[in-house]
């Protein structure tokens, strides 16, 4: 009876909360996911630079960056596998090609069967990318870059064109110029520098960073952004750009360059921008004596390389006043007209000699004025 009294009873207030407290469920998900898994451990590796060698390193800043790249040939290719190792995920792809049977051997994103197939480069590329970086944020698109001196675009071909590579730049962070041909660099470029005079855009203006390759050199240039004055790839022109493909054979339309020279440069003009990202001024970071550097090191304005000699050369850069490109009456002229400039130099590229003032200097500079030099002679 006593026990069945104690029973009844109810129990003291300290034991009131006695027992198995109540079950928790947690979320594994993170534990279970190989994507996630992978993108944790490429950023682990990224924070290792910081914990390990480098405090004020922020790898966060590189990976936050939007890539647009122009070219997804060897040069493409190449950028593109560095910046995934600096956990960039977001890329665009631009290209009009196809992968040919020639290229995996040195395009490194692309397999014979994309050959076989004849896949779109940029397509190729952009699933290539998430297939080693599940997580990334990967777009492409098949385009032709309008140029100079090339008017085999209908109008309604080259507005279009025009259009989609003109909102592409504006909305990406770094636009790299990697295609294989010297004037289909030249809108990119032109619109770049338009874009460092939009104060209105409601973000930061795009960077632009051309990669370049000879038989045994390449280039890595970056052109002015913003007050941060900087020479761009047309600086050292003498002649508007003209329409180089047309009548090459066909030997004459493979880019001949030593098989290592790609991933040379694109590696270095990668470091370039991450050097930049990190830099106190940003994209502006100057490079004369006396700027701060990098946390990262050095920020040239331009790096030559030499294979031949193992060198590297980086440079400080002004822009030339009468630059094809760049020059303050070219840029003028494009914000003025906009597309129907466009469509005059690419039927028409002597006009930006006249434009830029090239014309009239190179006509006023007397033939006993000027100083021959070859291969053979003595600077």
């Amino acid at each position: 009876a006593g026990a069945a009294l104690a029973l009844a009873a109810p129990p003291p207030p300290e034991a009131q909360f006695a027992g198995w407290a109540k079950i928790q469920n947690f979320d594994l998900t993170a534990f279970l996911d190989k994507k996630r898994i992978a993108a944790d451990a490429v950023d682990l590796n990224l924070k290792l630079m910081k914990w390990r060698l480098l405090p004020e390193l922020e790898p966060e800043r590189m990976k936050e960056r939007s890539f647009l790249l122009l070219g997804s040939g060897t040069l493409g290719c190449s950028v593109a596998r560095t910046l995934m190792g600096w956990g960039v995920r977001r890329m665009t792809f631009v290209d009009s090609g196809k992968v040919s049977l020639s290229n995996p051997v040195r395009q490194s994103l692309f397999t014979h069967q994309d050959a076989a197939d004849g896949r779109s480069k940029a397509l190729a590329a952009s699933e290539a990318v998430k297939a080693v970086m599940p997580d990334a944020e990967v777009e492409h698109l098949e385009l032709e870059i309008p140029m100079p001196g090339h008017s085999h675009q209908s109008a309604d071909g080259l507005k279009t064109a025009f259009t989609r590579l003109r909102d592409l730049i504006a909305r990406h962070d770094v636009v790299c110029m990697l295609t294989d041909s010297r004037e289909s660099r030249w809108l990119p470029s032109l619109l770049i520098c338009s874009a460092q005079r939009q104060k209105d855009s409601g973000r930061p203006p795009p960077l632009g960073i051309t990669v370049a390759l000879g038989f045994d050199s390449f280039l890595v240039s970056r052109q002015t952004y913003q007050k941060s004055p900087s020479a761009c790839y047309f600086c050292n022109d003498m002649s508007a750009p003209a329409d180089s493909i047309a009548f090459r054979t066909l030997d004459q339309q493979c880019t001949v360059t030593r098989p290592g020279l790609s991933g040379l440069s694109s590696s270095i003009a990668v470091e370039l921008i991450a050097a930049l990202v990190q830099h106190k001024d940003g994209f502006g970071a100057g490079f004369a004596e006396g700027d701060q550097e990098s946390p990262l090191g050095k920020v040239p304005h331009q790096i030559r390389g030499y294979l031949a000699d193992y060198r590297l050369a980086p440079a400080e850069t002004e822009p030339f006043p009468k630059c094809i490109c760049c020059s303050q009456a070219v840029i003028d002229r494009y914000d003025a007209e906009g597309l129907a400039f466009i469509e005059r130099v690419t039927a028409n590229s002597s006009e930006l000699e006249s434009i830029s003032g090239l014309k009239d200097m190179k006509e006023a500079v007397r033939e006993d004025e000027v100083i021959g030099f070859d291969d053979f002679d003595d600077m």
